[in-house]
């Protein structure tokens, strides 16, 4: 790279002016007007450039330099690629080689990323003409320096011959690759971390839209009613464009996704800050979310009338009747001719309905209807109880079979919703900012209804049968739709969520049975999954509270099939295929007490003599009887409860193992040192390849739990839920389920190592804080998923079991937490009997249900606070390791 003194003037210039303007962009003195300044620099480099080429030269004949794509839009973020293109008029003079080194050399110098390309304007045509991409750049052609005739003469032949013949083509190429931006980018207006340019919603549906206007040669109706809206959404464009410049600025490199490493800068450097309890990062995202939500709706709507005004749909079209004053015409769904606003009115959920049923989109002239409508009907909602019960009838009947999920997508875009529920559009765009939600509010909520339409239509038969089931399914689609109308209140977002769902359809004057019905809905909508992952479905404590709170089978079916599209519609991490058999065996065992009035088959006390009676006789010929009897004996009462038959024979077969392993110790160590610190262990894969039966077994081994879990971690085993089994000899059974390893294919030679380890861990041959301080600290720690930070929580609850206490710990995720958490338990003399362990995209739920080495709760206050203080000084200790 040549130094700086080497730089020609207009290089020199180039530099000089692009920093100033990063430094105006970093000191907060300029907004969106960034990218223009910047394109106005490249542009002065250009022109001198070429004035610099031409002193003492007799340039090339008839030829110009233009600007195409972003860089033609004067749309240049800080790391937006130069499109530039040498354009002659005639052939390609033998010159053209050496102008374009002359012009192009000192930009790749100073790593300027560079597209370019040297051609004549019949090239041009002939390029535009055959591919899309090509015509797409022209476009946005814009002339820069040397002859401006040659430019207008390309623009003229576009405009006469390439674009009346490729308009229709070049609007369905991009209709097919709108799909394919669906499936690769995702609908960027619904989720957290967003692809500013390429996701639904993005820049790139500002510049289709932008495109097919230029192409359309109408002047009517119509093309004026896009032009309005399109000046609307300018101010839309220009907030995500300014996001978009920013995230260059702070990535140093062409990125377009806004990570979540990234969101909390761009949200300062726009000007957001705290307001009550929401965050400015979770401001900024409500903000350019929606915007992002109405530019994409704004693209949709129009999109018929652009593609028609370029000849890709035939808007001359006769309609089709869907219903009595609703017509399915080529620009969407619309109000018959005839239809009259007063009639439109009363037709406004006919049309919505017919959305659901043709999975078509009301056009865009129908759409700007329905807004003028909705105040009205809103009004109406609260005043008329016939137009009331209305609403809540058809909203319910519309929910159920609005599978694609067009029609809630229609009400949400037509302002209908938010004029008969403004409980929920004032929740609409609220954000959660974590790893763990992949929507804000309402769109979560909405595609949380659009997957219980999705079951009755379809889905998995056990949730299908269930939702049949049920005498009135509108309950459901109701109390998902309102499940989150609690939040951004200060916390407790489901009672508050509930009262706000009475009061709402107290308005809309829905049967009181179905307001009370609904309302307990969305207060209990987490009870099953809360529950499922966080407690000891064996204690029947726990199993009679659900029962009494949840108290019907149809509440209980309701609450699961809410459960199930709650953690569907939250995120890939908030629904896995271990969560739900979680909550489907809490809702057998929930269901059972409310059908039969008890918590299990038989009595306690039936069930163990059953399962001793049965061990007996299925054991007896491995076991002497003296020797079964004792085993027996020792097991505690919540072991013979809550594990099965098999399970507790495998357990015996690893106590065998377990009792060689110590004889062979004690061969090999001299004295009364054998026989100590000696574990066996075994691991089984589960159904469907999701993850390990891992099964320990130990006798007087105190640190057992924190040894297994740190060896894991070593081994970049994740552990999912782990019960601890004290028996009475001083046995103690670590059953656990972990995720797979890195190379499933090994498994076997990993659980080798792991056994290993463990060993090695109990008798002081491997420091385990040492050897995952060491694992955090390189590089394959980076894997840990970047995302929001929050301080770790500690929760101590002695109500939610009397026979434990319960530590409910919440931080960030990182190698070795659990082994950290459990060690100093350990170290604080608790004995911990259950783990429950979730991860959802890098934070950590993690739930111990311990007692003391007396068997005992944890009831003294300076105990507990002890034990609170210590867990926070670890996590605070480790985070500071890691920094």
């Amino acid at each position: 790279m040549p130094s700086a003194a080497d730089r020609p003037p207009s290089a020199a210039m180039l530099v000089e002016g692009k920093s100033l303007c990063d430094d105006a962009l970093a000191a907060g003195q300029v907004d969106v007007a960034y990218v223009a300044a910047l394109a106005d620099v490249y542009d002065r480099y250009f022109r001198e450039r070429l004035a610099e080429y031409q002193v003492g030269r007799d340039g090339p004949a008839a030829f110009a330099l233009a600007a195409v794509g972003g860089y033609g839009r004067r749309e240049l973020c800080p790391a937006s690629d130069i499109d530039v293109l040498v354009l002659f008029d005639g052939d390609t003079p033998e010159s053209a080689a050496e102008l374009a080194r002359f012009l192009f050399f000192p930009l790749w110098d100073l790593g300027v990323e560079l597209g370019h390309g040297v051609r004549t304007v019949e090239a041009c045509c002939e390029l535009a003409a055959c591919d899309p991409k090509v015509l797409a750049s022209l476009i946005d052609l814009r002339f820069l320096a040397g002859e401006a005739g040659v430019v207008a003469r390309l623009e003229a032949r576009l405009q006469a011959e390439v674009y009346p013949a490729h308009a229709a083509a070049f609007a369905n190429w991009l209709a097919r690759g709108n799909e394919e931006r669906g499936r690769s980018y995702g609908d960027a207006g619904g989720m957290l971390e967003p692809n500013l340019k390429n996701g639904l919603g993005g820049l790139r549906d500002w510049h289709q839209v932008r495109w097919l206007t230029r192409l359309d040669p109408r002047s009517e109706a119509d093309a004026r009613l896009v032009a309005e809206d399109l000046a609307a959404l300018e101010e839309d464009v220009r907030f995500v464009l300014t996001a978009r410049m920013h995230l260059h600025r702070f990535c140093a490199r062409k990125n377009d996704k806004l990570y979540f490493e990234f969101q909390e800068r761009v949200a300062e450097a726009m000007g957001f800050g705290p307001r009550g309890d929401r965050k400015a990062v979770e401001r900024f995202l409500s903000r350019l979310l929606r915007r992002m939500a109405d530019i994409k709706a704004l693209r949709l709507s129009v999109w018929p009338l652009l593609a028609g005004g370029v000849g890709a749909v035939d808007l001359a079209a006769p309609a089709t009747t869907v219903s009595a004053g609703i017509e399915d015409g080529p620009e969407g769904l619309r109000f018959a001719r005839q239809v009259t606003d007063t009639a439109a009115m009363e037709l406004v959920f006919d049309l919505f309905a017919a959305c659901a049923q043709t999975n078509r989109a009301p056009s865009h002239a129908t759409l700007r209807r329905l807004r003028a409508m909705a105040p009205e009907l809103g009004r109406l909602a609260g005043v008329s109880p016939r137009t009331g019960r209305m609403i809540y009838d058809r909203l319910g009947e519309i929910m159920a079979v609005d599978v694609a999920g067009v029609a809630m997508d229609a009400m949400l875009a037509s302002g209908m919703l938010a004029a008969v529920l403004p409980e929920f559009a004032r929740v609409s765009d609220i954000v959660a900012y974590d790893v763990y939600h992949v929507h804000p509010v309402g769109r979560h909520s909405l595609e949380a209804v659009r997957l219980l339409a999705e079951i009755r239509a379809g889905g998995p038969s056990r949730a299908k049968d269930m939702l049949a089931g049920l005498p009135r399914p509108e309950l459901a689609f109701w109390g998902l739709l309102l499940h989150d109308v609690g939040k951004g209140l200060g916390g407790g977002h489901a009672e508050k969520g509930a009262q706000l769902a009475e009061d709402m359809l107290t308005r809309l004057s829905a049967p009181p049975e179905a307001r009370h019905v609904i309302a307990a809905l969305v207060r209990e909508h987490l009870i099953l999954p809360e529950t499922a992952t966080g407690r000891d479905l064996a204690d029947r404590d726990i199993l009679a509270r659900v029962a009494g709170r949840v108290a019907t089978v149809e509440m209980l079916d309701l609450l699961v099939l809410i459960a199930r599209c709650d953690g569907l519609a939250t995120g890939p991490q908030a629904w896995t295929g271990w969560k739900e058999s979680l909550v489907y065996d809490l809702y057998a065992k929930v269901r059972a007490a409310i059908e039969q009035g008890r918590l299990f088959d038989a009595g306690d006390a039936r069930i163990m003599l059953a399962t001793r009676d049965r061990l007996r006789e299925v054991a007896r010929d491995r076991f002497t009887a003296e020797a079964l009897e004792e085993m027996l004996l020792a097991m505690p009462p919540r072991y013979l409860v809550s594990q099965s038959v098999e399970s507790i024979l495998g357990h015996l077969d690893l106590l065998a193992e377990l009792e060689a392993a110590e004889a062979e110790d004690r061969r090999m160590k001299p004295g009364d040192r054998g026989g100590r610190d000696v574990a066996a262990l075994t691991q089984t894969a589960l159904p469907g390849g999701d993850g390990f039966a891992v099964t320990v077994a130990a006798r007087r081994v105190r640190a057992l739990f924190p040894t297994v879990t740190g060896v894991l971690a070593l081994h970049d085993l994740s552990i999912h839920e782990a019960d601890v089994f004290v028996w009475e000899d001083g046995v103690t059974i670590l059953s656990l389920r972990t995720g797979n390893p890195p190379d499933v294919i090994y498994s076997d030679e990993v659980f080798a190592r792991v056994a290993r380890a463990v060993r090695y861990a109990l008798s002081g041959k491997l420091f385990l804080a040492y050897r995952l301080a060491r694992k955090r600290s390189s590089f394959a720690a980076a894997r840990t998923p970047a995302g929001p930070k929050s301080p770790p929580t500690v929760r101590l609850d002695n109500k939610a079991s009397d026979l434990f206490t319960v530590i409910d710990v919440s931080c960030d995720d990182r190698v070795g937490l659990l082994y950290d958490i459990a060690r100093t338990l350990t170290e604080l003399h608790l004995e911990t009997h259950l783990a429950k362990v979730m991860t959802p995209a890098g934070r950590v739920r993690d739930v111990f249900y311990v007692r003391g080495l007396d068997g005992r709760r944890i009831e003294d206050p300076e105990q507990a606070d002890e034990i609170k203080a210590a867990l926070m000084h670890r996590l605070a200790e480790d985070l500071c390791s890691l920094s």
